[in-house]
């Protein structure tokens, strides 16, 4: 037993030498079997009772049960065991076999112990300073009883022995002194391991050289943010498709560890890179990629700065005039010249300037969305040059989805202080969230891009500040009894598809996780009934979840303020003749919320229509937005008065300090100020309007 103990613990060490260990699929109790099995009578002799043998030891049991299938890999990506020792007396047979066995099956998992686990099992007293920790039991000492050695017949009254058991000594790396679980890092090396193996497998190395070629020739919208992945990728790719089948399994375990990129196929450039592998067209899997990414905000920094920059920044700021620019406030309605708020191209170059509204005051009544079904649609190009100009007086329809278009507008304290954006006047625009730009392309980003525009969705969120790290999932039972969920993520029967699994949300979104069914087209779908539920894959900290389910123009909310356990019943969706109706499983929230101290599902006057300074007089800088300020809303928070993106060159050369000063100088709100819809020209979006002037209408405005 001693020259066995030594023999697995020289190669145990040589194991630990590779930096990384595993857990084979084997068990540990089908390694305990094979070893207890493996030796002859003659090796093996019965010690006390027929039902004692000399290796038949709890102990020793109870190590080979608890780190028997610990594995590592060479560097020829071969898997090593502990037992992969020769010359071992009564053991060589036996060790053969473990060897053997355990080398034919795959590795399962990472291999780490936590300190906290070691200190509560029954080897040693454990002490965080210390450089190795022992695994289980070296030996113990017994005295025989008289009894026992009356029923034994094998040894005397008062004998000693001493029984040498198997046990091993882990170096401290191999243990995690931090309070996560066992479990909790397993699955992380484990997640990251099979997304990189997905990587490895479904993305062909064509896809990702054409990839970097669309970056480098600027076919890609901030391509170049997201180049350094590919081009840290691809040598990975190389290796993984030259290398021999058998052991790119092990290969992946050893490379994805800590790897950064080893959950590339889930960002976004991965999302791209898929589409392209999975046959998208080149063509609209470029849009596509274009329409994910958010050209309004990805310019802030958030690296630190140095007094010297700050110093640096001051210094220009006041010796170019600047200062007073940077004094601002909410503008109000007053500021505006009706001359300067909007002008637009009316067919042959004629400028017309668009009126303010502050007549009459809207029914405060509520509607749905589906009773505008089938109401007059018109572009807002249309709608600005042929309607609104012949009209007395604007209603807007507020709804839940508008949160995001929320706008103030901004202006500087001192009226005559020097512009100091790219475009020739002091006025600027926040949007909600202190964001230069709503935009839903920036929410599929937020949400691993996720498609928010079918005709029927299911969302699920949780975790974020709550920490909640478990791995729940969105499931849709549907009408002819096919499930759609992480095992099968697209229906082809009605093209629902599962767009975001997520699986560790403190690792992968630590903002808030989100799950997402979306259903594409009506005329795909079948009728009958759709069941949606929240199912708790893997609990860790569980501490509940937020739904939603849209379709119609519609949501509906839900939340579920307790641990989840089993299948969390939604509601069922039901689809009859082209129509969806709801049976809500879950109580739900009010369908209306406020927004800037308005109420959602209800029209508001709107005080002005403008366009964004950025185009206003014969400016034309940047992206277009269309405002829609409305009537008492009110901007609840301070809000950032400007943003980097917009300075002009001399002052973007300062801009780690400046966005340092955009975030310490917000400008808090108050009564008087312009706030209200607006609606990026890029973006796709819409808004309901009713208008008063010749005659009354109703009308949808697509952006």
């Amino acid at each position: 037993m001693i020259n066995f103990t030594t023999l697995i613990q020289l190669q145990f060490n040589k194991m630990c030498g590779t930096g990384k260990l595993f857990r084979s699929s084997l068990t540990g109790q089908q390694i305990w079997d094979l070893y207890i099995s493996g030796f002859n009578k003659e090796q093996n002799p019965i010690f006390r009772d027929p039902n004692s043998s000399t290796h038949n030891c709890n102990l020793c049991k109870n190590f080979i049960r608890r780190y028997g299938n610990i594995v590592a890999v060479d560097e020829n990506y071969d898997i090593l065991t502990m037992f992969d020792v020769t010359e071992c007396g009564d053991y060589t047979n036996v060790a053969k076999t473990l060897s053997d066995t355990i080398k034919r099956s795959a590795i399962a998992n990472v291999f780490f112990e936590t300190f906290d686990e070691l200190n509560s099992l029954p080897y040693e007293s454990c002490n965080k300073n210390a450089t190795n920790f022992k695994l289980g039991i070296d030996k113990n000492v017994k005295r025989y009883t008289k009894e026992e050695a009356e029923k034994y017949g094998v040894v005397k009254p008062n004998e000693i022995r001493t029984f040498n058991h198997l046990h091993l000594y882990l170096p401290k790396q191999f243990v995690s002194m931090s309070n996560k679980s066992i479990e909790s890092i397993m699955s992380d090396y484990r997640d990251a391991k099979n997304v990189f193996q997905r990587t490895m497998k479904e993305i062909p190395l064509d896809t990702l050289n054409l990839v970097k070629d669309l970056i480098q020739q600027g076919s890609l919208l901030d391509g170049q943010t997201h180049l350094y992945k590919i081009e840290q990728i691809i040598p990975f790719k190389q290796q993984y498709d030259n290398m021999d089948v058998y052991k790119r399994d092990n290969w992946c375990w050893m490379v994805s560890s800590n790897l950064p990129y080893a959950k590339f196929k889930n960002e976004l450039i991965g999302v791209l890179c898929t589409e392209l592998a999975e046959g998208k067209e080149l063509n609209a899997a470029c849009q596509a990629w274009n329409k994910r990414v958010d050209p309004v905000n990805y310019m802030k920094a958030v690296a630190s700065i140095t007094k010297k920059q700050i110093e640096e920044a001051r210094k220009f700021v006041e010796e170019n005039g600047y200062e007073e620019s940077f004094n601002r406030r909410f503008a109000t309605i007053d500021d505006i010249k009706a001359s300067e708020i909007l002008h637009i191209n009316i067919g042959k170059g004629d400028i017309k300037n668009i009126s303010i509204f502050d007549e009459v005051k809207p029914t405060s009544t509520k509607h749905k969305r589906s009773e505008f079904y089938g109401i007059e649609e018109v572009s807002i190009d249309k709608f600005m040059t042929d309607i609104l100009p012949n009209c007395t007086s604007v209603e807007a329809f507020l709804s839940n989805k508008h949160e995001g278009n929320m706008v103030s507008l901004t202006t500087t304290n001192i009226k005559e202080s020097k512009p100091i954006f790219k475009w020739s006047n002091n006025y600027s625009w926040t949007f909600n969230g202190n964001l230069a730009g709503k935009s839903q392309i920036k929410e599929a980003v937020k949400v691993a891009g996720g498609k928010v525009d079918g005709v029927l969705r299911f969302s699920i969120m949780w975790s974020g500040i709550n920490l909640d790290n478990s791995d729940l999932d969105a499931h849709c039972i549907e009408p002819h009894h096919n499930e759609i969920y992480f095992g099968r993520k697209f229906s082809h029967e009605t093209t629902g598809e599962l767009d975001i699994d997520i699986m560790q949300p403190l690792s992968q979104m630590p903002n808030g996780a989100v799950e997402n069914i979306v259903y594409p087209q009506l005329i795909k779908m079948v009728d009958g009934t759709y069941k949606f539920f929240v199912r708790q894959y893997n609990a860790r900290n569980s501490q509940g979840f937020k739904a939603e389910i849209e379709f119609n123009g519609e949501s509906y909310y839900y939340e579920y303020n307790q641990p989840v356990r089993g299948d969390i019943m939604v509601a069922n969706v039901t689809l009859n003749d082209g129509q969806f109706s709801i049976e809500h499983l879950l109580p739900t929230t009010r369908l209306t919320k406020e927004l800037y101290g308005l109420q959602t599902g209800e029209f508001h006057k709107v005080n002005l229509v403008c366009l964004s300074p950025n185009h206003w007089g014969n400016n034309n800088i940047g992206n277009k937005h269309y405002f829609f300020m409305l009537n008492d809303c009110i901007c609840p928070t301070s809000i950032r008065s400007f943003h980097n993106e917009n300075l002009i060159p001399e002052l973007a050369q300062h801009r780690k300090v400046l966005e340092v000063l955009g975030n310490t100088t917000m400008i808090g709100s108050t009564n008087k100020q312009l706030s209200g819809l607006g609606f990026n020209a890029t973006v796709r979006d819409e808004l309901i309007v009713k208008l008063s002037g010749s005659f009354k209408r109703l009308i949808k405005i697509k952006f």
